[in-house]
């Protein structure tokens, strides 16, 4: 699979002539590869070293980088994060240090920040460079953004690495993403790149759905839960919130009242996951956090979204439903994805609910903040009639809606053509 996007990361890596580079987001999302990447791009840069650090005490895992690099440092007796960066101070070639999942390494000794913080600001020769990755957001978040940290403000950039869209996918894949089948493919797997490998093109879509989730060990059958043990989010409470919004429950009453639990009770776990990047908070078009009660919680990534709206609630059935109730799960699933991902190429692109009514996508139309866009998200072919006849509808809900009373309005109708059309396209 080729390397697509990542643009202004490289670039900002390439820029960027600080002693400290920081890189963080969620597993397998392409952390790794951004740096090797980057290595390959700079032909006279220098040398790079790379190690994965691993979970366990503090004596294992400095043998394990001191063996991973071996040519940097003398080949002594380090029985301490102090005496490992007193060898580093000594090196003089130009050299690139990556230490990935840093925060295992802090998780077993604490104290490390302060170390590092010592020789990053007295004593990094100047032909160093360290790149600390690590796939827990919350961790990363807390030790190199918040003003209570050592290691605040020590990096020259910290980059926050993100899932990627449909047309990169399909660039990856050297797929055509005006395919509809292809869509589907890319709902069961998302926006990040390991992921991508796990495709097999030869398959028929119900078949790769199996082998990710289904099957005897599925590669994603899992992947919930690492995703968790990252964030540190142990126990069932946040498990049990993911279930219910993965079955429809999104309102934190409703939650609460399933969980028999107060509705207060809740207000640290979501924030938790929605900082994890595992839950996203969606309030309707033109309404705020701080002032709205109606407050919907959603599962954002394709693939958590598959596993609790999908897996969790069929595994038991599964293998009894006919192919056609299965192909009918995978194209509710990729429908809801359709409609997420074409709410993502606009900024301010939000849903909008109230009473009975609801609207796919709402967006402002100019700078004015008085005009806006309604779109109505189909994953299917649309007719001109049907189309005609589903703008008819928005226009006659607009005007019943309390959005009449602020804006005025213009409709649009995005079936499954114009729709990968302008996925395809998306930067």
């Amino acid at each position: 699979m080729i390397f697509v996007n990542r643009v202004k990361e490289l670039d900002k890596i390439d820029r960027d002539k600080s002693k400290l580079l920081v890189i963080f987001g969620r597993r397998r999302v392409g952390k790794s590869a951004l740096i090797m990447q980057s290595q390959l791009r700079s032909h006279d840069g220098p040398k790079q070293y790379y190690s994965q650090a691993i979970e366990g005490p503090e004596s294992v895992q400095i043998g394990q980088l001191c063996q991973d690099i071996a040519p940097l440092i003398p080949n002594v007796q380090v029985p301490s994060w102090s005496d490992f960066f007193q060898l580093l101070a000594l090196v003089k070639e130009p050299s690139l240090l990556a230490l990935d999942e840093f925060p295992y390494l802090v998780k077993s000794q604490p104290s490390l920040t302060s170390i590092l913080q010592k020789f990053i600001d007295h004593d990094c020769p100047p032909n160093l460079r360290i790149v600390l990755l690590g796939s827990s957001q919350t961790m990363m978040h807390s030790l190199f953004l918040s003003s209570h940290s050592p290691l605040y403000e020590r990096a020259g950039e910290i980059l926050h690495i993100r899932p990627m869209n449909y047309r990169h996918f399909c660039e990856a894949k050297s797929m055509d993403p005006l395919q509809k089948e292809n869509f589907k493919r890319y709902a069961l797997v998302g926006g990040v790149p390991r992921y991508w490998d796990f495709i097999d093109q030869s398959k028929t879509l119900l078949e790769i759905a199996e082998s990710l989730y289904f099957e005897n060990s599925a590669r994603l059958e899992s992947e919930p839960d690492r995703l968790l043990k990252d964030e540190n989010l142990v126990g069932e409470q946040a498990k049990f919130i993911l279930e219910l919004v993965g079955r429809g429950v999104r309102r934190p009453s409703e939650m609460a009242s399933r969980m028999a639990i107060k509705q207060t009770s809740l207000s640290k776990p979501l924030e938790a996951l929605i900082h994890a990047s595992l839950l996203t908070r969606e309030v309707p078009f033109g309404e705020s956090v701080r002032t709205t009660k109606r407050t919907l919680y959603t599962i954002v990534d394709p693939v958590l979204s598959f596993w609790y709206s999908v897996y969790s609630p069929h595994r038991t059935l599964w293998t009894r439903y006919s192919s056609e109730q299965k192909s009918k799960l995978l194209h509710d699933h990729a429908s809801q994805v359709f409609e997420a991902e074409f709410r993502r190429l606009f900024h301010d692109g939000c849903r909008y609910w109230e009473n009975e009514l609801e609207f796919d996508c709402v967006r402002y139309a100019d700078g004015t903040g008085k005009k806006i866009i309604i779109s109505e998200v189909k994953f299917k072919v649309l007719s001109p009639p049907e189309s005609h006849a589903i703008e008819k509808q928005l226009e006659d809900n607009f005007d019943r809606s309390k959005l009449a009373e602020k804006y005025q309005a213009a409709f649009e109708v995005i079936d499954l053509g114009k729709g990968l059309h302008q996925l395809a396209v998306a930067t």
